[in-house]
């Protein structure tokens, strides 16, 4: 009798520890984490961290300092980070010029303006100055380690001070001379794609898509109503769009976060005090990540095709299958689905350089463009702009090149 009573007790119990073993991580989520170094140095990393300081501070040492109590923080998550003094801070501008140039009144408006760019420059003279010390790195390296706590280097200053720059360029337009201001433009956007072709991650690298797109957008009005040529510009090159290590750091930061939720007594609301046994019954940390980790490599991979296979692929593709999951690690499933949402990101990069096509159309007329996403397709050509249709929503107008207001 005892022992018919004992072997279903050590089948529940065999049951139970296999229902808390992972799987190993697979090739692919290895791949991703070991592209991950934060060792050795990057001096436009550390300008760019303390780019803020005060003008009787220097930016590399102010960044040296952040970053030593980013890893202290890295290191020991109850450590507190003490921060510039924000008082201290190098003073941004107002947000009345900060606009969208996608936003239908914003160019109007910018043109429209009594807007003195002299004393805004000399305003920001130190900004102005950084930024551009910031440009004439030869390279950036992320140094910190991807995590939903991680500090984002401030990326605003850089986009205030190219405001400044592109509003100055409105400002001798406006003054008679535009072809000064398309010279102005013109260099600008060379330092910025030099810029987005050394970033690492993926917040800087849309900052500075976002940043060339305005840029795009103010050269081409200035030329427009000037009736001046603007030289064309080549594509993106494969280090300007590419996403490798922001595919790795975005991977990372996906690990970090699943792996602290392995055992978690809030796993399933905040507050709550589930045994780690029982979360672990239905969530698997590895098993999770090694499900989503084609999706990081297809965003990868997609950062360097063509608009036309971007277009082809994004309308075939199917939802990340999750039935072989379901059964160990029913909840690891469900999230599964939280990390569908690479290719917003992709687009961004092609719309880009769907835009810059339309650029090149500038001088000549749009009729002969041809949409890199659909070959056969013109642009739709409106009283202010030209835009190309493309497989997802263009909510910033990255498909479209403003012509005028």
């Amino acid at each position: 009798m005892k022992v018919i009573l004992f072997l279903p007790a050590l089948l529940v119990a065999a049951l139970l520890l296999l229902a808390q073993l992972d799987d190993e991580l697979s090739p692919e989520a290895e791949a991703f984490i070991s592209r991950i170094d934060t060792s050795g140095g990057s001096e436009a990393y550390l300008y760019l961290l303390g780019i803020y300081a005060n003008e009787d501070d220097s930016p590399e040492k102010v960044g040296r300092q952040l970053l030593a109590e980013y890893r202290q923080h890295e290191r020991d998550d109850a450590y507190e980070i003490i921060d510039y003094d924000e008082s201290k801070k190098l003073a941004l501008p107002t947000k009345a010029f900060t606009c969208g140039a996608w936003e239908e009144d914003c160019l109007k408006s910018l043109l429209e303006s009594e807007l003195n760019t002299d004393d805004l420059r000399m305003k920001h003279e130190i900004l102005l100055s950084r930024s551009d010390r910031f440009h004439d790195f030869s390279e950036y390296k992320t140094l910190t380690m991807p995590s939903v706590e991680e500090r984002i280097p401030p990326y605003q200053y850089l986009a205030a001070a190219e405001r400044i720059k592109m509003l100055s360029a409105l400002t001798l337009h406006k003054q008679g001379q535009s072809a000064d201001a398309i010279l102005a433009l013109e260099d600008q956007l060379q330092s910025l794609r030099h810029s987005l072709a050394l970033q690492d991650n993926l917040i800087g690298k849309l900052v500075f898509v976002m940043q060339i797109s305005t840029a795009l957008d103010f050269l081409s009005v200035i030329s427009s109503q000037a009736q001046l040529s603007v030289i064309r510009m080549n594509g993106l090159s494969g280090d300007e769009k590419g996403l490798a290590m922001a595919a790795a750091r975005e991977f990372q930061m996906s690990y970090a976060a699943l792996k602290e939720a392995d055992r978690h007594p809030e796993f399933f609301q905040i507050g709550g005090n589930v045994p780690g046994w029982i979360v672990r019954m239905l969530y698997k940390p590895n098993m999770t990540l090694n499900a989503i980790a084609p999706q990081y490599t297809r965003f990868e991979r997609l950062s360097f095709a063509s608009a036309s296979q971007f277009a082809q692929e994004v309308e075939s593709f199917d939802e990340i299958g999750t039935s072989a999951l379901s059964i160990r690690n029913y909840a690891g499933a469900k999230l599964v689905h939280m990390y569908d949402i690479f290719d917003e990101y992709n687009a961004r990069f092609l719309d880009l350089d769907a835009k810059i096509i339309l650029f090149n159309h500038l001088n000549e007329g749009f009729e002969n463009a041809r949409n890199p996403y659909y070959e056969d397709e013109a642009p739709e050509i409106f009283a202010d702009r030209a835009c190309f249709r493309g497989p997802m929503e263009d909510p910033r107008s990255l498909r479209c090149l403003r012509t005028g207001i």
